[in-house]
């Protein structure tokens, strides 16, 4: 079926045709002249009708159906027209009645009226109150599901009815009270929770601490590979968390979007001054709390680690958590200033970021004061305001004995109680559950002042301070405290170590050997000073604003073991005995003759010595010149030489020696800037370095390491000069040397105590020093031996065979040793073999073989031979041999060796 005719709009007319056919048509029949021509016209148009008659059929029979439809719509609605005119008329005229009754009765409605805005008013009440009895049950929904801010405006909301509207219904008392107490239970609420997020959940976050290894500390103490911490203000993000305010999505555990809802709520409640007044007069207690939740977390699951790790990890933790703590306060600052200005609050009480880091370097003053030792130094304690007027916490940090740890696992998320628990028990509760991980001492500034100078120089840069109370705390402790007791304790440690009773006797043992890659033994007592020495440079490195007064430190040990070992050195060379002069003291007293070793080639310390040990002709000559200087330094002295040096005191005496030398070096090394194991790195040129190290104490502890080089010269030309003591102990008994018979030099016993002292000193010294005490040592025996025979008075023959074996014996025993043949040994052999010949014998074999003594070695040789040979005329035959030695020697010319 097709469309129904369509309605013309209401308001458009369809203009009236002024010039249709059938005028046209009337007028063209009216110009006519002729009825032909209206014939014709008349048949046209009849024409015309019939085709249009045709066509409207052929048009209705096509659209029959519309057409019926459209005759059926338009009899149904001219039908509801009429019956709509009907009506109309009908409410026309009922109208006209009302208005007709109106004026006859307006008094009476106008009553009627006001009744019924009273009832509409009621009935608004009740639904009122029928919604105020529905909130109670919305609020705890509401809270239930942590929406605080809609919780927060419904309560006002409901409570500004119900004091307003509804205030004179006096059975909303009661659930005005309950109201009010909601009220109060939210804020309560929203207090206990913002104190947990800002004390509790913020800190809980810094989890860092807790794993093991996570303080940063991978080496010893001031070798910093340490985690760097840095804090970062949070503004910026806080301030696009607040612009957000998105409370569907909050978490109990997301400070970053609980807090400014908090401060929202807390301002709907007019509670920001009482919010801010609690959080300040409650911020000391909670941080106590969280150094005491740590310290004791720490102590139960980091039992592997020594009490200076603990430390340090306390330390590092506590100071994380605070960042966390200042974070928190940060973001409850910015959310405050935010609703501050949106609302247009006036006089609220804020603080700054400057207050709460005042709290926390209180808290960590009298936190580190128990583990520092300073307890008795009240005086250190610096303040910049007076934030401790409520409680006391020096009874908290108070030493207490340090607990047990327990055997079960501590969990951190589960340690911290609630807030409002904290906030409404007494300060005294938490002093009954005071733990230390470690001891108190004034050594634990060692570990945590790096951690600790990094904390404060996150404060100063935070609150834009130069110094702040830590700082002047901190340098004020190390100054009066620290560095007083380091310099007590080392000074008490240097003179238990030196005062032993075995202190220059006790060496190092292999596995020390080993670990100071050395390869001889030193004392025990030098290792042990050396070390303390180490541990003041460490701190040099790890507290550089203090370098200076640790150098002095190691200036004073040294110097003050120099002057020990410089007495011990002293006291051992000289005899117990005044009246008894030991040679070796006697020659190390004589300046002239310790210059002239120490300036000989010989000289074991000459930088240049690079050849080879042989015994040529130039260094023979050498030696025989040093053994004509000692024999020198012995003419004129009255020796009573009662003993030699023990062969015990001598190996300390060498130990000393190698550890003066080793000790020296090392001072040197720290002292000398070009050096990989210098003091601080890249000593500048000018008066101090970077590091405060005054150049003057540098240098001075370059002097100390001279000086002790000098000590181990002086040992060692000591010990040179010893074993050469016993040379004439055992074979000059004219100086008394209570050996018994003074007739007979003691090869034997000297064979065996050389012996047994270069034994000694291959195991004590180093083989060059070794080497250069005991080489040139022939020509002194030699020396010692031919000077002896001006006591012979008459030849032995068994005696002298018996010296001569025994000569022989020495000279392999000492070639052994040093490796070369003792030429001057075996002319001093061949020397007590003339004493078995005749002087005709041995005037001939000058001139076939030239001399081989000095002619005062020849007169000697005559006179003894002639003493002992009864059958020649003393007189004339000596006197003969005497001159025709003269004659020999002038004619000969030859050079005389030794």
């Amino acid at each position: 079926m097709a469309n129904p005719p369509s309605k013309p709009p209401r308001g458009i007319k369809t203009p009236k045709e002024t010039s249709g056919l059938l005028m046209t048509m009337i007028r063209a029949l009216s110009a006519t002249e002729s009825n032909e021509h209206r014939e014709i016209e008349k048949t046209a148009l009849e024409r015309e009708y019939k085709r249009c008659d045709q066509k409207l059929e052929e048009l209705i029979s096509m659209e029959h159906q519309n057409l019926a439809r459209v005759m059926h719509l338009f009899t149904s609605v001219s039908s509801e027209i009429n019956l709509s005119r009907e009506r109309v008329q009908a409410a026309k005229q009922k109208l006209l009645a009302c208005k007709t009754l109106l004026r006859c009765k307006r008094d009476e409605l106008r009553k009627f009226y006001v009744e019924s805005i009273e009832q509409h008013h009621m009935l608004t009440q009740l639904t009122q109150i029928e919604q105020i009895k529905e909130v109670p049950f919305q609020l705890n929904m509401l809270e239930s599901k942590n929406q605080y801010l809609q919780c927060t405006k419904l309560l006002m909301d409901t409570l500004q009815i119900s004091n307003n509207d509804l205030k004179n219904i006096d059975a909303l008392n009661e659930l005005r009270i309950e109201l009010k107490h909601k009220k109060q239970a939210l804020y309560n609420r929203l207090l206990d929770e913002l104190m947990n997020h800002i004390y509790v959940i913020s800190p809980q976050s810094a989890k860092s601490f807790r794993r093991t290894g996570s303080d940063g500390y991978n080496s010893s103490f001031g070798q910093s590979t340490r985690r760097s911490y840095k804090y970062i203000p949070q503004i910026a993000s806080h301030k696009d968390i607040l612009n957000e305010n998105n409370e569907t999505d909050i978490n109990e555990l997301d400070t970053e979007k609980f807090v400014p809802i908090a401060v929202e709520c807390l301002a709907i409640l007019f509670k920001l001054n009482d919010t801010i007044e609690k959080l300040k007069s409650t911020m000391q207690t909670q941080l106590v709390e969280i150094v005491e939740k740590t310290t004791k977390q720490i102590s139960t699951t980091n039992q592997s680690k020594n009490s200076g790790e603990q430390l340090v990890t306390l330390v590092n933790g506590v100071i994380l958590q605070f960042y966390s703590v200042v974070d928190a306060h940060q973001l409850f600052l910015c959310s405050l200033d935010k609703i501050v200005d949106q609302k247009l609050l006036a006089n609220v009480n804020k603080y700054d970021l400057k207050y709460v880091w005042e709290n926390i370097e209180s808290i960590v003053q009298m936190f580190l004061s128990n583990y520092l030792d300073v307890n008795s130094h009240s005086d250190l304690i610096i303040k910049s305001t007076p934030i401790f007027s409520n409680i006391d916490l020096n009874v908290f940090f108070s030493k207490k004995k340090i607990q047990r740890p327990k055997q079960c696992l501590f969990k951190f998320s589960n340690a911290f109680e609630s807030s409002s628990d904290i906030l409404e028990r007494p300060f005294t509760s938490i002093t009954q559950t005071q733990t230390m991980i470690c001891t108190s001492s004034s050594d634990n500034i060692i570990y945590i002042y790096e951690p600790l100078t990094m904390f404060i120089q996150q404060i100063e840069q935070s609150i834009n301070m130069n110094t702040c109370t830590l700082s002047l705390w901190l340098n004020e402790y190390i100054r009066t405290v620290f560095l007083d007791r380091q310099h007590s304790k080392v000074a008490t440690t240097v003179e238990s170590i030196t005062k032993q009773a075995d202190a220059w006797h006790s060496i190092t043992t292999p596995e020390q050997i080993q670990e100071l890659i050395i390869s001889r033994p030193l004392l025990s007592s030098t290792v042990s000073i050396w070390n303390n020495i180490c541990q003041i440079k460490k701190l040099v490195i790890t507290m550089p604003e203090y370098a200076s007064h640790f150098l002095m430190i190691m200036v004073s040990i040294s110097r003050s073991y120099k002057e020990t070992c410089d007495n011990l050195f002293t006291s051992s060379i000289k005899s117990c005995d005044n009246t008894t002069k030991l040679v070796s003291y006697l020659w190390i007293q004589k300046h002239d003759l310790v210059d002239y070793l120490k300036q000989s080639h010989n000289w074991v310390r000459r930088e240049y010595e690079n050849k080879s040990k042989k015994s040529s002709v130039d260094e023979l000559k050498r030696y025989t010149q040093e053994a004509d200087k000692l024999f020198e330094n012995l003419e004129g002295n009255d020796f009573k030489v009662t003993s030699v040096s023990d062969i015990n005191q001598l190996r300390c005496l060498a130990h000393l020696l190698e550890s003066m030398e080793w000790f020296g070096k090392k001072l040197n090394e720290i002292s000398n800037p070009e050096s990989k194991h210098y003091l601080v790195p890249k000593l500048n040129t000018s008066k101090t370095d970077n590091n405060n190290l005054p150049l003057s104490l540098v240098e001075t502890l370059h002097q100390l390491g001279k000086d002790f080089l000098e000590i181990s010269d002086n040992i060692l030309l000591y010990l040179y000069l010893e074993v050469r003591a016993q040379s004439i102990y055992y074979l000059l008994p004219s100086f008394e040397s209570a050996i018994g018979n003074t007739t007979e030099p003691k090869v034997l016993d000297l064979n065996q105590s050389v012996s047994s002292l270069h034994e000694a000193m291959l195991n004590a010294i180093s083989n060059s020093k070794s080497q250069y005490i005991f080489e040139g040592l022939g020509e002194v025996m030699a020396k010692s031996l031919v000077n002896y025979t001006r006591n012979i008075e008459t030849i032995d023959e068994i005696a002298i065979r018996k010296i001569i074996r025994d000569i022989t014996m020495l000279k392999y025993n000492i070639a052994a040793m040093l490796g070369a043949s003792q030429v001057t040994l075996e002319k001093t052999v061949h020397y007590y073999e003339l004493l078995l010949c005749t002087p005709k014998e041995i005037l001939e074999e000058i001139l076939e073989k030239g001399a081989g003594f000095s002619e005062a070695e020849y007169l000697n040789l005559l006179q003894i031979v002639h003493r002992s040979n009864k059958n020649i005329e003393e007189t004339t035959s000596l006197q003969n041999d005497l001159n025709r030695l003269s004659d020999i020697l002038s004619q000969t010319k030859q050079t005389f060796l030794i």
